[in-house]
C-alpha cells in the first residue's frame, strides 16, 4: 500500500547530491541549501520513512484486532485526530482518495471504538517501528532534535491533520520514538501543502494524480473510470504544483541555520536507507 501511504500525487525526484557535496555547498563558497531545496531533498525520506510503519505486517493485524478492515484502520487511525466529525471532513482532509472510499471507511472505524483509542493504536505502531528501525542510527539524538525543530516551527494554515497530529502529545521521550512521530507529523505537513498547492494551480486532486503517478493509482485510491482526459497544461499545472510544494514545505526548515539543514538532509538519508535495507 505504499502509494496510498504516501498521501499525494507527487513523483520522485532525480537523486539529491551525497552528504559530502552538500558540507561542500555550506563551507567552500557555494551557494548554501535553501530551505525549499531542502524540503525537495528530503522529500522521499519523509514520505517514504514517514510512512514505512503502515507497510508492516503488524499495522493490519492491528486493524484486524479491531475488527476492521486495511482502509477502515488506515482512515480511522490517520484521521481519529479529528475526533468524531462527519465523514465529509475526513474526505476534504484526505483530499487525494475517493470520497467512495473514506466514506464507508470512516464510518466502519467509528462504529468500532473510539478516535482516541484508534490514535493511540497508531502511535504505538509508529513508535515500535521507530525504535527498531532507528534506534542503532549514528546521531539519533541530532536527528530527532532536527526533526523536532522542524516540525514545531511549521506553520500548520490550512493543514488541519498536521495541526491535529502536532497537538497529540508524545507518550515516549527517547530519540526514536521522537524522530518516528516526527517523520509523521512532516508527513502530513508536506501532504497537506501539496493538496493546497495542486488547488492553487488548478487541478482536482483526480486530475493531479492521473496527470502523475497516473490511473493505476487513481483506481488504488478508490477514483472509479471514466477518468477525465488530462492535458499537456494539466502535466504543466501539477509540475508547478509539486515546486510550490516545496517552497510551503520549506518554510519551516527556515528555523535550521544552511549548515544544520545540509546536517539534516544528511541525517534524514541515512534514516530512509536504514528503512530500505
Amino acid at each position: 500500500m505504499s502509494w496510498d501511504l504516501l498521501r499525494c500525487s507527487e513523483m520522485p525526484l532525480p537523486h539529491a547530491l551525497g552528504a559530502a557535496n552538500l558540507r561542500v555547498m555550506t563551507t567552500a563558497g557555494e551557494p548554501a541549501l535553501t530551505p525549499s531545496e531542502t524540503a525537495r531533498r528530503v522529500k522521499m525520506a519523509v514520505i517514504h520513512a514517514g510512512a514505512a510503519f503502515g507497510h508492516e505486517a503488524s499495522f493490519a493485524e492491528a486493524g484486524r484486532r479491531l475488527g476492521l478492515d486495511p482502509w477502515a484502520f488506515y482512515f480511522g487511525a490517520r484521521a481519529g485526530v479529528l475526533g468524531t466529525v462527519e465523514a465529509e471532513v475526513v474526505i476534504a482532509a484526505c483530499g487525494f482518495f475517493a470520497p467512495g472510499l473514506v466514506r464507508p471507511a470512516w464510518k466502519s472505524a467509528l462504529a468500532a471504538t473510539s478516535p482516541g483509542e484508534l490514535v493511540r493504536e497508531d502511535v504505538r505502531l509508529c513508535i515500535n517501528w521507530a525504535r527498531r528501525h532507528f534506534a542503532s542510527l549514528p546521531r539519533i539524538e541530532r536527528l530527532a532534535d532536527l526533526a523536532g525543530r522542524v516540525v514545531d516551527a511549521a506553520d500548520a494554515s490550512g493543514r488541519v491533520l498536521f495541526a491535529a497530529w502536532r497537538a497529540v502529545s508524545d507518550p515516549a521521550d527517547d530519540p526514536a520514538a521522537r524522530t518516528g512521530l516526527a517523520l509523521l507529523r512532516l508527513r502530513e505537513h508536506r501532504g497537506a501543502g501539496h493538496l493546497l498547492a495542486v488547488a492553487a494551480e488548478g487541478l482536482t486532486p483526480l486530475a493531479a494524480i492521473l496527470a502523475g503517478p497516473g490511473p493505476a493509482k487513481a483506481a488504488a485510491n478508490g477514483w472509479r473510470p471514466p477518468y477525465p482526459a488530462i492535458t499537456q497544461e494539466d502535466a504543466q499545472r501539477l509540475n508547478a504544483a509539486e515546486q510550490r510544494t516545496d517552497t510551503l514545505a520549506g518554510m519551516a526548515y527556515k528555523t535550521l541555520t544552511a549548515h544544520e539543514r545540509a546536517e539534516l538532509v544528511e541525517l534524514l538519508r541515512s534514516a530512509q536507507q536504514q528503512v530500505t535495507r
